[in-house]
């Protein structure tokens, strides 16, 4: 007697038999043979940000998310997004999730060429989904907060670029979440990852980071380490995770069930068995809270003449006519570049400050 597998069940099964790294050749030879695609390649689509949407008089239609490293677009990048909404999304285009961005209505026949413009502006969907460490979140305003501890950007990239395509980290038994930050985040952005770096300064000046861990119920402290600490860290919590993390059930497969059922001084004590230093345990530092609720509004940057604007998107769902809008909005004004918050929002980064109140009511007035 055939017993029907779990969704789970499935998904582990596919892992084992194949990488999900090596389905982007399969991509392209569905997408030029037009070959019916496997129901388990459908789901090793997703290591590339493919998610199949529905089907549509035969045709298989997908959603797809790219990933937004460091949470930042260029105006060139915004160009080339635009273009891909209008000409393959049937003018799809949100802010989603984790400082990432989704179209809809994809066709398989249309990824090569939707990948080559996406990577000729140096983006893509590598681990945009999928059982694997997802976009390295951050907190949007770093680099331009006068206000902020240190500048995490260049770690945020090495931890993306360490992760993202490594077939050492495809298989883990459910997503994870990391956040790295440098200047304060805003209220539960911070509490809804699995892995939380909070960079904190002595009274010295002397940058360490608290790290947190989530546990079913609340986020446990791991302790504090150097800037330099903060990517082997995170590898060997993945490494833990991917070895010993609960595969039978979808619920009990994120890592706060690991962390609760082996409790927090035995996690730290595998941690530590994986690593070249030792984790600090108590740190004395000053406390970084900041002085806003939330990214809305104009702020003075630390770059000289220059603000950067945060606003609430009413719907994150913007589509093409948005994203246009939006283009034309920074051509005017004289920005070049963006930021998604976790919130699924908006920061312009470098507006000239003269611009800033004009820039803001048109903003107000189209979103």
């Amino acid at each position: 007697m055939n017993i029907k597998e779990t969704q789970l069940q499935e998904i582990e099964r596919i892992k084992k038999e194949k990488s999900s790294l090596d389905i982007l050749a399969d991509i392209y030879m569905y997408a030029v043979l037009g070959e019916n695609i496997s129901n388990d390649d459908l789901l090793r689509f997703q290591w590339y940000g493919l998610t199949l949407q529905k089907e549509d008089n035969s045709n298989l239609l997908f959603t797809l998310k790219i990933k937004i490293v460091n949470a930042k677009l260029t105006i060139e990048q915004i160009e080339i997004l635009l273009k891909i909404s209008k000409e393959f999304a049937d003018n799809s285009f949100r802010f989603v999730t984790r400082q990432n961005i989704e179209f809809d209505n994809i066709k398989i026949y249309d990824i090569p060429a939707i990948f080559n413009l996406l990577n000729k502006v140096n983006l893509h969907s590598i681990f945009a989904s999928g059982h694997v460490p997802t976009n390295i979140m951050c907190c949007p305003i770093n680099g331009y907060n006068k206000d902020q501890v240190v500048d995490v950007s260049d770690i945020v990239l090495k931890l993306n670029d360490d992760f993202e395509g490594n077939k050492n980290f495809s298989n883990l038994p459910n997503e994870l979440k990391i956040m790295v930050d440098g200047c304060g985040c805003v209220g539960q952005n911070c509490d809804d990852n699995d892995l939380f770096f909070k960079a904190i300064k002595s009274s010295n000046g002397k940058i360490q980071f608290k790290v947190n861990i989530s546990g079913v119920k609340q986020l446990e402290t791991i302790g504090y380490i150097a800037p330099s600490q903060v990517i082997p860290l995170a590898k060997a919590v993945a490494k833990i995770y991917r070895d010993f993390g609960y595969r039978g059930k979808k619920k009990q497969s994120k890592l706060a069930y690991l962390v609760d059922d082996w409790g927090i001084d035995e996690f730290i004590h595998i941690i530590q068995s994986e690593l070249a230093f030792r984790i600090k345990d108590t740190y004395d530092f000053i406390d970084t809270k900041k002085d806003f609720e939330n990214y809305n509004g104009i702020f003075e940057s630390n770059k000289k003449d220059f603000s950067f604007l945060g606003f609430e998107l009413k719907d994150k769902n913007i589509n093409s006519n948005g994203l246009e809008n939006l283009y034309i909005l920074l051509k005017k004004y004289n920005a070049t570049e963006i930021k998604i918050t976790p919130k699924e929002n908006i920061i312009i980064l470098d507006v000239p400050s003269n611009n800033a109140i004009s820039l803001e009511k048109e903003l107000k007035k189209n979103f």
